[in-house]
């Protein structure tokens, strides 16, 4: 028998658990979390913490922000913050004090709120002329704007204020978003005392969406909003509504408005947008049942960046699984081509409230086609106008760049909350990467990079931080100054901290391998820098791309060896007087390769020392499929064993002295052709004895018995006497 042979012979009775294997390796390929963090929780960090009114709860938002200042709106105040040097210091003399008045305090208290809920918290704030500033409070529960003017280095608020409902949110709890654009606010809110009629609008020239419209907005909690282009995009999640046939579902959405929408031109949509048009975002992992991370929670502004080869626009959105699902958090990648490109696909469509949901077809589309932006949009022709009002969701989801998240963590103790970028980071070999700080749940700040290429979605943790205490969710999140500075806010404490870890990092080999974009290895002073406080690159080791420290220094061990240094190609500077001295001593490397392929061509001094350059690099990846094919080698091995061990208990058992044993065994064996059966010579002269040859014998009972056999007992001796 063939070792082939063999293996398939025990393959078959082994099969249910190389199915498994392979069913497990699948998955694994399928999706494999990213558990991996170079730095978890450092000791030491800077942080400076700001917390406001330490008595009462300030709700703080981040109104503005600057290359050194800070707005954050709190209760009945905006803070003036100074982050300069990656340090907190208020300025009081340009602090906002704006409280409600004693009449909304009482009528406030009168229906039914706390005093804490009853007080003018600052929720927005926009830049309307030089020194002129728009800000609008919920002032407690009735929202009003007021504008502020700089005069003899103070604010003073103007006495006139106008309403703000549509613009600000009643409750500080609501989750609301705005943008200035053009000359016009544009705001994505709730629009009444409860909180259940939401909507998209616009100021001065005033234009919302439908109220109490569930195909327009269903219990959305709005999350960002951008400009791009002639159209402001906002992203929320929301109950779907193309769902409800089958349950209940939150699903995560863009919608898009035109800047210059005039509305249309009929009584009934004068003031209503004609070009409001929404659609998914499909954020999951996929397969045969695809695994969806269908909550946004946070995302960045838009990024103009290198994605491998590819220079796009793309959006990052931080998004999450139900609550009540298995505890899971993604980072997902949107082009804004895409976006684009849905909006301008087949719109979806149900015919009655128990039908389906399915696209409309082409014919059916009128002409203009809804919800393009258009010179004056209330020329449009009803059909059009109508047509958008009753269709404003696009067939098509949007989907994300890569086709998968770059990032999935699963985790029963957090989920992520905040998301902001710093793009596009220059490194020591002119490559740019992306540097990504997300907030959770739970009081933490992960810095991530952002490694994909054209084919391979990958982001790497660098570091998991510990910036509030436990149980308190990160509500914002806005770049400081310097490599690594990020402001952190939360409901109740403002924290300005400095995720740049060079400093910690001793050696050359784990510098590298942090592929942290910030952090390269100077090799003249032979430590851990930040990038941004040097000037000159030539002797800074880095590798982001692939985190080999093949370029780190290499000291030979053995007695009287001469010590190496491999640096890249422009660590050499041709200006400095002692580099014709020292070029006995150093090998050039041009590639990430080179050094290896000129080992062949250099003296025996530095043969050994080549040798000594490959590094192993165990990755989680590498080692699940180490641990896949071992068990598949032990497998093996127990199949050939096995085999081996029954061929010799048979050799054995064939021995004569087992002669009885297997007449036994044969005799249990119903096929009587076994290799085991001995046939027996039977003498049948004996069974045809006639009845005088056999004498009467007495029994034991002294009478006569006769013996003589007939032809039936016969039959029963030769089956007994076989």
């Amino acid at each position: 028998m063939s070792l082939a042979t063999l293996f398939c012979f025990r393959l078959n009775e082994f099969s249910p658990v190389v199915f498994l294997l392979l069913y497990l390796t699948q998955i694994l390929q399928a999706w494999l979390p990213d558990t991996s963090t170079k730095l978890k929780n450092p000791i030491e960090f800077p942080l400076e913490s700001f917390r406001g009114n330490s008595s009462r709860s300030d709700h703080f938002t981040i109104l503005y922000q600057d290359d050194d200042t800070l707005l954050l709106g709190g209760r009945n105040r905006i803070y003036n913050l100074s982050i300069n040097n990656n340090q907190f210091s208020e300025r009081r003399h340009s602090e906002i004090f704006w409280p409600s008045s004693e009449a909304h305090s009482q009528l406030c208290l009168l229906k039914g709120k706390s005093e804490d809920e009853c007080q003018n918290y600052i929720r927005l704030l926009v830049k309307v002329a030089p020194g002129k500033l728009l800000v609008c409070g919920t002032n407690s529960f009735k929202p009003l704007c007021a504008t502020f003017v700089w005069k003899n280095g103070h604010h003073h608020r103007e006495p006139n204020t106008s309403d703000a409902k549509g613009l600000c949110p009643f409750d500080p709890d609501h989750n609301s978003t705005a943008i200035y654009s053009d000359g016009q606010l544009f705001s994505a809110t709730v629009a009444d005392f409860s909180g259940g009629d939401p909507l998209i609008f616009r100021d001065p020239q005033p234009l919302a969406t439908e109220l109490s419209d569930l195909k327009h907005l269903n219990a959305p909690n709005f999350v960002s909003s951008v400009a791009f282009g002639d159209y402001i995009y906002f992203f929320f999640r929301e109950t779907a509504v193309e769902f409800m046939n089958c349950g209940k579902i939150i699903y995560s959405r863009v919608a898009r408005v035109c800047k210059h929408d005039k509305g249309g031109g009929s009584h009934l949509s004068r003031n209503k947008w004609t070009t409001f048009s929404k659609a998914r975002l499909n954020c999951s992992v996929p397969g045969e049942y695809p695994f969806y991370f269908d909550e946004i929670q946070s995302t960045s502004q838009i990024i103009d960046g290198t994605y491998g080869e590819t220079r796009t626009k793309i959006i990052y959105g931080a998004l999450t699984t139900p609550d009540n699902a298995i505890g899971g958090s993604a980072i997902c990648l949107f082009q804004m081509s895409d976006i684009q490109k849905v909006f301008s696909g087949p719109f979806k469509h149900q015919e009655t409230i128990n039908s389906n949901w399915l696209p409309v077809p082409e014919i059916q589309v009128p002409e203009p086609r809804p919800g393009q932006c258009v010179n004056d949009s209330r020329l449009l022709p009803d059909a059009t106008v109508n047509f958008i009002k009753t269709h404003p969701l696009m067939e098509e989801a949007v989907p994300a760049y890569f086709g998968r998240p770059i990032l999935i963590r699963v985790s029963l103790n957090y989920r992520f909350t905040a998301i902001v970028v710093d793009p596009q980071v220059r490194t020591v070999n002119d490559r740019t990467y992306d540097v990504i700080y997300v907030g959770t749940d739970d009081g933490k700040v992960l810095k991530i990079v952002n490694v994909a290429s054209e084919t391979v979605p990958k982001a790497l943790v660098i570091s998991d931080n510990d910036v509030f205490a436990k149980g308190t969710p990160v509500t914002q999140l806005a770049l400081g100054q310097g490599y690594g500075g990020v402001v952190a806010v939360s409901k109740n404490e403002t924290k300005l901290v400095v995720l740049n870890h060079c400093k910690q990092i001793t050696t050359c080999s784990e510098c590298v391998e942090l592929r942290d974009p910030h952090c390269a290895w100077d090799q003249i002073k032979n430590v851990c820098v930040s990038v941004d406080s040097v000037t000159n690159f030539r002797y800074l080791v880095q590798d982001v791309a692939k985190g080999s420290a093949a370029k780190c220094k290499l000291t030979e061990k053995e007695p009287g060896a001469k010590k190496v240094e491999y640096i890249s190609s422009n660590s050499i500077d041709e200006d400095d007087d002692d580099s014709d001295t020292n070029l006995n001593e150093l090998l050039i490397q041009t590639d990430d390769d080179s050094i290896l392929d000129d080992c062949s061509d250099t003296n025996g001094d530095f043969s050994s020392a080549c040798l000594k350059i490959k590094k192993s690099e165990f990755t989680s990846g590498t080692l699940w499929w180490g641990i896949i094919v071992a068990a598949m080698v032990g497998l093996l091995i127990g199949f050939v064993g096995g085999y081996c061990v029954s061929k010799k208990l048979y050799m054995n058992f064939s021995n004569t002295s087992c002669i009885e044993q297997r007449n036994h065994i044969d005799r249990l064996n119903v096929n009587q052709n076994s290799f085991l059966a001995r046939p027996k010579n039977v003498n049948l002269d004996v069974l045809h004895m006639t009845q005088e040859t056999l004498p009467p014998k007495k029994d034991n009972m002294g009478s006569l018995k006769n013996l003589n056999i007939n032809e039936g007992t016969l039959q029963k001796i030769k089956k007994t006497y076989i």
